[in-house]
């Protein structure tokens, strides 16, 4: 039987190395469990995607498509894939990221209550963590939306 002083000094370094880990090391896929719709608040949403569902797998977009969306474990707990971009039928000519942009990676914040905000970067590379959003490599725009 091992001295329980010694069991309290390991146990209170597991805990430490658990505080300390990075994000990353312990972080979750992100997930959205049910479908949910947002009006469009932003002029950028209004003018770009209008009101959308947002459900597991998809990011409905009115009547101008879907697209198809997945969790990607890292660094964040919102980070999430898209691909289907180009098939979109956006209104007045407009583009959901770049021209020619069809898959990238976007940032869903709902960390305040009724409100959602989704950061949009075109390309294979995901934001780079500790960087401003405005000054990552293919940053595309934000867009806002609320439960009202």
């Amino acid at each position: 039987m091992r001295h329980p002083r010694f069991r309290n000094i390991v146990g209170a370094l597991g805990i430490t190395a658990l505080m300390t880990a990075p994000v990353s090391s312990i972080a979750q896929e992100p997930e959205i469990t049910s479908p949910e719709n947002w009006h469009a608040y932003s002029l950028s949403a209004e003018q770009t995607t209008g009101n959308i569902i947002l459900a597991p797998g998809t990011m409905e977009l009115g009547t101008s498509g879907v697209l198809k969306i997945t969790g990607v474990e890292g660094y964040t707990p919102n980070l999430f894939s898209f691909s289907g971009a180009s098939s979109l039928k956006l209104s007045e000519g407009k583009v959901f990221c770049e021209e020619g942009v069809d898959s990238g990676y976007m940032i869903i914040d709902k960390s305040q209550p009724n409100f959602l905000v989704i950061d949009v970067f075109g390309g294979d590379k995901p934001p780079e963590p500790g960087k401003s959003i405005d000054q990552q490599a293919g940053f595309c725009g934000s867009f806002t939306y609320n439960k009202s």
